[in-house]
């Protein structure tokens, strides 16, 4: 508390959080999204192209398209590897750890590219330690139930907005109502606020998602989704054409099969199971790689998440499991 942010006493009550001793990403720059510190890394440092992947969303591609970076493309071959890039003076890479599974792709990145040209994507791992590289980006709502933010991580001087996102509030209404009600209640406010997000100028991360993020639990959520992704792992390895080198120290965002069977993400859909896409808008995009063109509808990503236990997990698995044999 200080003379000139002075702390109300009395009166109503606000949303009781419990404050956890926890900290995370200690140092990390933090702004309203991924997308807006991806931009805000632009301005900030400005290389002449930047090195994307077929296979990523297009919240990444936006903040290059606002400050008309040119964009260069590379191929991932079938262990989501960085096939070939040439990344000259000037220019970075960008590199996505998919699913959160994918560090030992991330260290063959490091070790073929000069790492102060290269971007790690983290927003599908979350719990994944900042690369010793250009940048590091995060996307804590991929993971917990927070209306928005987004994570920096890098040595790079950079102009921070002296604005904070006031919007958050404006957010909250499918957090609320997935609490209050239920899930397909709360989706349409879902898609609102995702949408809320796009085209925005960089702004500080808001004051409730500081305080969002300052009551979770991390170790909890950690030991949750690695317990549940190794049920799930064990039970669907022998099926799953992608070989994970998974050693549980990586922290899951789902549990990705490919090449799954036709109609199994309809038939889950039915049992009120959700399974999202990433990222379908691609398989349109001209110039894709057939490989990077079929992830999207081939991949199942089952949820594991912290809000599920092995035992919600095993009639899941043994549907998938009736339908393989």
């Amino acid at each position: 508390m200080t003379p000139l942010e002075p702390y109300a006493i009395g009166g109503y009550f606000e949303l009781e959080l419990p404050r956890t001793k926890a900290t995370f990403h200690d140092g990390a720059l933090r702004f309203q999204s991924s997308r807006a510190a991806f931009l805000a890394l632009l301005r900030s440092v400005r290389p002449t192209a930047v090195w994307m992947p077929w296979y990523i969303c297009d919240a990444m591609v936006e903040p290059l398209r606002m400050t008309c970076t040119p964009i260069k493309r590379y191929r991932l071959d079938a262990d989501l590897r960085v096939q070939s890039a040439d990344v000259a003076h000037g220019e970075w890479l960008v590199y996505v750890n998919y699913f959160g599974l994918c560090a030992h792709q991330v260290d063959d990145v490091l070790g073929r590219f000069p790492r102060e040209r290269v971007v790690i994507d983290n927003a599908q791992a979350l719990f994944a330690q900042p690369a010793h590289c250009l940048a590091t980006l995060y996307s804590p709502r991929k993971f917990l139930g927070v209306p928005d933010g987004g994570l920096l991580v890098t040595q790079k001087a950079i102009d921070l907005p002296e604005a904070i996102d006031e919007a958050s509030l404006l957010r909250c209404s499918h957090l609320l109502t997935r609490l209050g009600r239920d899930a397909e209640a709360g989706y349409a406010y879902y898609a609102v606020a995702e949408e809320s997000l796009k085209e925005q100028e960089p702004l500080r991360m808001s004051a409730l998602t500081e305080r969002l993020l300052a009551s979770i639990d991390y170790d909890s959520v950690r030991s949750q989704r690695v317990e549940n992704f190794a049920f799930l792992h064990e039970k669907l390895q022998r099926y799953n054409r992608f070989t994970f080198r998974h050693d549980g120290q990586s922290v899951p965002l789902c549990y990705p099969f490919f090449d799954a069977p036709a109609g199994l993400r309809e038939a889950l859909r039915a049992q009120r199971i959700y399974t999202p896409t990433y990222w379908p808008d691609v398989a349109a995009a001209e110039g894709m790689p057939e490989f990077e063109r079929n992830l999207p509808g081939s991949t199942l990503c089952l949820p594991c998440d912290q809000r599920l236990t092995p035992d919600d997990l095993a009639p899941i698995a043994q549907h998938l499991l009736d339908r393989l044999a």
